[in-house]
Protein backbone atom coordinates (compact mmCIF):
# COMPACT_ATOMS: atom_id res chain seq x y z
CA UNK A 1 0.00 0.00 0.00
CA UNK A 2 1.36 3.46 -0.98
CA UNK A 3 0.88 6.14 1.13
CA UNK A 4 0.53 9.21 -1.01
CA UNK A 5 0.74 13.01 1.10
CA UNK A 6 -1.10 15.57 -0.68
CA UNK A 7 2.21 15.95 -3.27
CA UNK A 8 -0.34 16.83 -6.43
CA UNK A 9 -1.81 13.95 -8.51
CA UNK A 10 -1.24 10.30 -8.04
CA UNK A 11 0.75 8.47 -10.26
CA UNK A 12 -1.99 6.23 -11.33
CA UNK A 13 -3.59 7.09 -14.53
CA UNK A 14 -7.11 4.94 -14.09
CA UNK A 15 -8.60 5.02 -10.15
CA UNK A 16 -11.70 4.31 -8.07
CA UNK A 17 -11.88 6.85 -4.69
CA UNK A 18 -13.23 5.25 -1.46
CA UNK A 19 -14.49 8.87 -0.01
CA UNK A 20 -15.66 9.22 3.85
CA UNK A 21 -14.77 10.95 6.57
CA UNK A 22 -13.69 7.60 7.88
CA UNK A 23 -13.25 8.25 11.63
CA UNK A 24 -12.64 4.92 13.23
CA UNK A 25 -12.76 2.73 9.87
CA UNK A 26 -16.26 0.71 11.59
CA UNK A 27 -17.59 -1.84 9.64
CA UNK A 28 -19.63 0.37 7.68
CA UNK A 29 -16.61 2.39 6.56
CA UNK A 30 -14.98 -1.14 5.89
CA UNK A 31 -17.72 -2.25 4.20
CA UNK A 32 -17.27 1.05 1.79
CA UNK A 33 -13.73 0.15 1.20
CA UNK A 34 -14.22 -3.59 0.41
CA UNK A 35 -16.73 -2.79 -2.62
CA UNK A 36 -14.31 -0.20 -3.64
CA UNK A 37 -11.68 -2.82 -3.65
CA UNK A 38 -14.06 -5.45 -5.71
CA UNK A 39 -14.82 -2.86 -8.10
CA UNK A 40 -11.52 -1.45 -8.99
CA UNK A 41 -10.23 -5.08 -9.34
CA UNK A 42 -13.17 -6.07 -11.70
CA UNK A 43 -12.26 -3.36 -13.91
CA UNK A 44 -8.68 -3.20 -13.91
CA UNK A 45 -8.82 0.20 -11.44
CA UNK A 46 -6.14 1.12 -9.14
CA UNK A 47 -8.05 1.01 -5.91
CA UNK A 48 -7.43 4.45 -2.66
CA UNK A 49 -8.76 5.49 -0.32
CA UNK A 50 -9.02 9.19 0.59
CA UNK A 51 -7.95 10.14 4.00
CA UNK A 52 -7.79 13.74 5.89
CA UNK A 53 -5.09 14.27 8.49
CA UNK A 54 -7.22 15.52 11.25
CA UNK A 55 -10.83 15.25 11.51
CA UNK A 56 -13.04 17.90 9.05
CA UNK A 57 -14.94 18.54 12.52
CA UNK A 58 -11.66 21.00 13.14
CA UNK A 59 -11.47 22.99 10.74
CA UNK A 60 -15.16 23.84 10.48
CA UNK A 61 -16.33 23.85 13.68
CA UNK A 62 -12.34 25.58 14.66
CA UNK A 63 -12.18 23.06 17.99
CA UNK A 64 -10.59 19.95 19.26
CA UNK A 65 -12.70 17.09 17.89
CA UNK A 66 -11.59 13.82 19.79
CA UNK A 67 -10.92 11.03 17.38
CA UNK A 68 -12.04 7.07 17.82
CA UNK A 69 -8.99 5.97 15.53
CA UNK A 70 -5.41 7.84 15.36
CA UNK A 71 -3.57 7.67 11.79
CA UNK A 72 -1.13 5.26 12.37
CA UNK A 73 -4.01 2.91 13.49
CA UNK A 74 -5.89 3.45 10.21
CA UNK A 75 -3.23 3.19 8.26
CA UNK A 76 -2.67 -0.30 9.72
CA UNK A 77 -5.79 -1.18 9.14
CA UNK A 78 -6.19 -0.42 5.44
CA UNK A 79 -2.57 -2.12 5.16
CA UNK A 80 -4.67 -5.39 6.15
CA UNK A 81 -7.09 -4.75 3.07
CA UNK A 82 -4.96 -4.58 0.00
CA UNK A 83 -5.74 -1.74 -1.21
CA UNK A 84 -3.19 0.18 -3.89
CA UNK A 85 -2.73 3.42 -2.14
CA UNK A 86 -3.85 5.74 0.85
CA UNK A 87 -3.77 9.44 -0.44
CA UNK A 88 -3.45 12.03 2.32
CA UNK A 89 -4.10 15.68 2.46
CA UNK A 90 -5.42 18.47 5.28
CA UNK A 91 -8.73 19.03 5.36
CA UNK A 92 -7.75 22.97 5.25
CA UNK A 93 -9.96 26.17 4.58
CA UNK A 94 -9.28 26.09 0.91
CA UNK A 95 -10.11 22.59 0.38
CA UNK A 96 -13.56 22.90 2.74
CA UNK A 97 -14.74 26.19 0.84
CA UNK A 98 -14.55 23.79 -2.73
CA UNK A 99 -17.93 23.40 -4.18
CA UNK A 100 -19.49 20.19 -4.72
CA UNK A 101 -18.60 20.83 -8.38
CA UNK A 102 -14.73 21.56 -8.08
CA UNK A 103 -14.72 18.98 -5.35
CA UNK A 104 -15.85 16.51 -7.77
CA UNK A 105 -13.47 18.15 -10.22
CA UNK A 106 -10.51 17.73 -7.64
CA UNK A 107 -11.18 13.95 -7.75
CA UNK A 108 -10.56 13.73 -11.69
CA UNK A 109 -7.86 16.14 -11.52
CA UNK A 110 -5.64 14.98 -8.82
CA UNK A 111 -7.00 11.45 -8.05
CA UNK A 112 -7.80 10.01 -11.76
CA UNK A 113 -10.79 8.66 -10.48
CA UNK A 114 -12.78 6.75 -12.96
CA UNK A 115 -15.50 5.66 -9.73
CA UNK A 116 -16.03 6.79 -6.39
CA UNK A 117 -17.90 4.30 -3.32
CA UNK A 118 -19.69 6.42 -0.49
CA UNK A 119 -21.99 5.65 2.30
CA UNK A 120 -25.76 6.29 1.54
CA UNK A 121 -25.27 9.30 3.97
CA UNK A 122 -22.16 11.05 2.31
CA UNK A 123 -21.77 14.59 2.42
CA UNK A 124 -19.49 17.19 0.46
CA UNK A 125 -18.44 20.51 -0.72
CA UNK A 126 -18.74 23.39 1.50
CA UNK A 127 -21.07 23.42 4.01
CA UNK A 128 -21.81 19.93 3.05
CA UNK A 129 -24.02 21.22 0.05
CA UNK A 130 -23.79 18.17 -1.72
CA UNK A 131 -25.44 14.60 -0.86
CA UNK A 132 -25.26 11.55 -2.95
CA UNK A 133 -28.08 12.60 -5.44
CA UNK A 134 -25.75 15.58 -6.32
CA UNK A 135 -22.91 13.25 -6.24
CA UNK A 136 -24.39 10.83 -8.91
CA UNK A 137 -25.42 13.60 -11.01
CA UNK A 138 -21.94 15.10 -10.86
CA UNK A 139 -20.22 11.65 -11.90
CA UNK A 140 -22.81 10.98 -14.32
CA UNK A 141 -21.93 14.57 -15.65
CA UNK A 142 -17.62 13.87 -15.90
CA UNK A 143 -18.46 9.96 -17.15
CA UNK A 144 -17.60 8.64 -13.72
CA UNK A 145 -19.71 5.65 -12.05
CA UNK A 146 -21.05 6.56 -8.44
CA UNK A 147 -20.90 3.55 -5.98
CA UNK A 148 -23.61 3.84 -2.79
CA UNK A 149 -23.38 1.54 0.09
CA UNK A 150 -26.68 0.97 1.64
CA UNK A 151 -27.06 1.60 5.39
CA UNK A 152 -25.45 -0.97 7.68
CA UNK A 153 -26.88 -2.07 10.81
CA UNK A 154 -25.93 -3.68 14.57
CA UNK A 155 -29.08 -5.04 16.36
CA UNK A 156 -31.12 -2.32 14.38
CA UNK A 157 -29.05 0.53 15.33
CA UNK A 158 -27.55 2.26 12.12
CA UNK A 159 -23.06 1.43 12.55
CA UNK A 160 -22.23 5.29 12.88
CA UNK A 161 -19.30 6.99 13.79
CA UNK A 162 -21.06 9.42 16.66
CA UNK A 163 -22.88 6.12 17.97
CA UNK A 164 -19.61 4.44 18.52
CA UNK A 165 -18.09 7.57 20.00
CA UNK A 166 -20.84 7.97 22.55
CA UNK A 167 -21.01 4.29 23.37
CA UNK A 168 -16.79 4.49 24.43
CA UNK A 169 -17.30 8.23 25.87
CA UNK A 170 -20.24 5.85 28.32
CA UNK A 171 -18.01 3.29 29.00
CA UNK A 172 -19.89 0.69 26.69
CA UNK A 173 -16.76 -0.56 25.17
CA UNK A 174 -18.43 -3.55 24.12
CA UNK A 175 -21.18 -2.59 22.20
CA UNK A 176 -18.22 -0.10 20.54
CA UNK A 177 -16.08 -3.10 19.61
CA UNK A 178 -19.63 -4.92 17.95
CA UNK A 179 -19.86 -1.94 15.50
CA UNK A 180 -16.25 -0.86 14.91
CA UNK A 181 -15.91 -4.72 14.50
CA UNK A 182 -12.72 -5.14 16.52
CA UNK A 183 -12.20 -3.78 20.30
CA UNK A 184 -11.51 0.31 20.87
CA UNK A 185 -7.39 0.99 21.06
CA UNK A 186 -5.16 3.43 22.47
CA UNK A 187 -1.78 3.65 21.66
CA UNK A 188 1.10 5.90 22.42
CA UNK A 189 4.27 6.06 24.36
CA UNK A 190 4.65 4.63 27.95
CA UNK A 191 6.05 7.47 30.22
CA UNK A 192 6.71 7.41 34.06
CA UNK A 193 3.81 8.81 36.28
CA UNK A 194 3.31 9.02 39.64
CA UNK A 195 4.29 5.52 40.11
CA UNK A 196 1.52 4.79 42.62
CA UNK A 197 0.73 1.62 41.30
CA UNK A 198 4.79 0.26 41.16
CA UNK A 199 4.59 1.16 45.22
CA UNK A 200 1.37 -0.42 45.51
CA UNK A 201 3.32 -3.92 44.21
CA UNK A 202 1.01 -3.21 40.95
CA UNK A 203 3.36 -1.43 38.63
CA UNK A 204 1.25 0.11 35.54
CA UNK A 205 2.34 0.92 32.44
CA UNK A 206 1.41 4.79 31.81
CA UNK A 207 0.46 5.53 28.49
CA UNK A 208 0.77 8.99 27.00
CA UNK A 209 -1.70 10.20 24.62
CA UNK A 210 -2.53 12.28 21.80
CA UNK A 211 -5.10 15.57 22.65
CA UNK A 212 -7.50 14.69 20.39
CA UNK A 213 -8.01 11.34 21.78
CA UNK A 214 -11.10 10.11 22.47
CA UNK A 215 -11.24 8.98 25.93
CA UNK A 216 -13.61 6.26 27.02
CA UNK A 217 -15.37 6.93 30.22
CA UNK A 218 -13.33 6.29 33.78
CA UNK A 219 -12.93 3.56 35.25
CA UNK A 220 -11.63 -0.02 34.97
CA UNK A 221 -11.46 -2.12 31.86
CA UNK A 222 -10.45 -5.61 31.43
CA UNK A 223 -8.39 -5.41 28.13
CA UNK A 224 -5.05 -6.23 26.40
CA UNK A 225 -1.75 -4.73 25.91
CA UNK A 226 0.30 -4.51 22.59
CA UNK A 227 4.07 -3.50 23.14
CA UNK A 228 7.26 -5.12 21.56
CA UNK A 229 5.31 -7.79 19.41
CA UNK A 230 3.85 -9.03 22.30
CA UNK A 231 0.31 -9.20 23.32
CA UNK A 232 -0.51 -9.50 27.46
CA UNK A 233 -3.76 -9.72 29.48
CA UNK A 234 -4.72 -6.75 31.23
CA UNK A 235 -6.17 -4.34 33.95
CA UNK A 236 -6.44 -0.93 32.33
CA UNK A 237 -7.47 1.78 34.65
CA UNK A 238 -8.65 5.13 33.26
CA UNK A 239 -9.25 8.33 35.49
CA UNK A 240 -7.58 10.46 37.69
CA UNK A 241 -7.15 8.30 40.73
CA UNK A 242 -9.06 9.97 43.04
CA UNK A 243 -7.44 7.75 46.36
CA UNK A 244 -4.40 9.90 45.68
CA UNK A 245 -6.10 13.53 44.60
CA UNK A 246 -4.41 13.42 41.08
CA UNK A 247 -5.40 16.46 38.44
CA UNK A 248 -4.91 14.67 35.38
CA UNK A 249 -6.55 12.00 33.88
CA UNK A 250 -4.30 9.23 32.93
CA UNK A 251 -4.32 5.77 30.88
CA UNK A 252 -3.00 2.86 33.37
CA UNK A 253 -2.14 -0.78 32.38
CA UNK A 254 -1.40 -3.24 34.71
CA UNK A 255 -0.12 -6.87 33.16
CA UNK A 256 -0.47 -9.72 35.68
CA UNK A 257 2.79 -11.07 36.18
CA UNK A 258 4.70 -8.79 34.28
CA UNK A 259 8.75 -7.97 34.55
CA UNK A 260 10.53 -5.32 32.84
CA UNK A 261 10.73 -1.81 32.17
CA UNK A 262 8.36 -0.73 29.63
CA UNK A 263 9.44 3.18 29.69
CA UNK A 264 9.88 4.85 25.85
CA UNK A 265 7.83 1.87 24.30
CA UNK A 266 5.13 2.07 22.12
CA UNK A 267 2.31 0.75 23.70
CA UNK A 268 -1.45 -0.18 22.40
CA UNK A 269 -3.92 -0.82 24.84
CA UNK A 270 -6.89 -2.84 23.87
CA UNK A 271 -10.39 -2.07 25.83
CA UNK A 272 -12.62 -5.31 26.04
CA UNK A 273 -15.05 -4.94 29.05
CA UNK A 274 -15.65 -2.45 31.54
CA UNK A 275 -15.23 -3.66 35.13
CA UNK A 276 -16.48 -0.98 36.98
CA UNK A 277 -16.30 2.57 37.89
CA UNK A 278 -13.44 5.04 39.15
CA UNK A 279 -13.99 5.47 42.98
CA UNK A 280 -11.72 6.40 46.17
CA UNK A 281 -11.37 4.03 49.01
CA UNK A 282 -10.61 4.36 52.36
CA UNK A 283 -7.06 2.99 52.21
CA UNK A 284 -4.18 1.78 50.66
CA UNK A 285 -5.14 -2.09 51.67
CA UNK A 286 -8.42 -1.71 50.61
CA UNK A 287 -7.11 -0.28 47.28
CA UNK A 288 -4.75 -2.62 47.33
CA UNK A 289 -7.27 -5.43 47.91
CA UNK A 290 -9.29 -4.21 44.80
CA UNK A 291 -6.33 -3.93 42.50
CA UNK A 292 -6.33 -7.93 43.12
CA UNK A 293 -9.96 -8.29 42.60
CA UNK A 294 -10.00 -6.29 39.47
CA UNK A 295 -6.68 -8.63 38.33
CA UNK A 296 -8.57 -11.68 39.18
CA UNK A 297 -12.08 -10.53 37.42
CA UNK A 298 -10.28 -9.70 34.01
CA UNK A 299 -8.32 -12.95 34.08
CA UNK A 300 -12.06 -14.16 33.56
CA UNK A 301 -13.16 -12.08 31.19
CA UNK A 302 -10.27 -12.71 28.66
CA UNK A 303 -9.23 -15.00 25.80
Amino acid sequence: MQIIRQTGSVPFPRTVIALGNFDGLHRAHMAIIKRCHEYARANDLKCGVLLFNEHTKRTIKNRNVPVITQENQKLELLSNVDIDFVYMRDFDRAFMQLTPEQFVRRLIDILHCEAVCVGYDYRFGYKAQGDVTLLKKLCDENGITAIVIDEIDHDGVAIKSTAIRDFIKAGSVMHAASMLGRPFAIEGMVVKGLQNGRKLGFPTANIAYKSNTLLPHSGVYAGYTYVKGNKYKSVINVGNNPTFNADKITIESYIPGFCGDLYNEVARVEFVKRLRGDKKFDSIEELKAQIAKDAENAGKELK
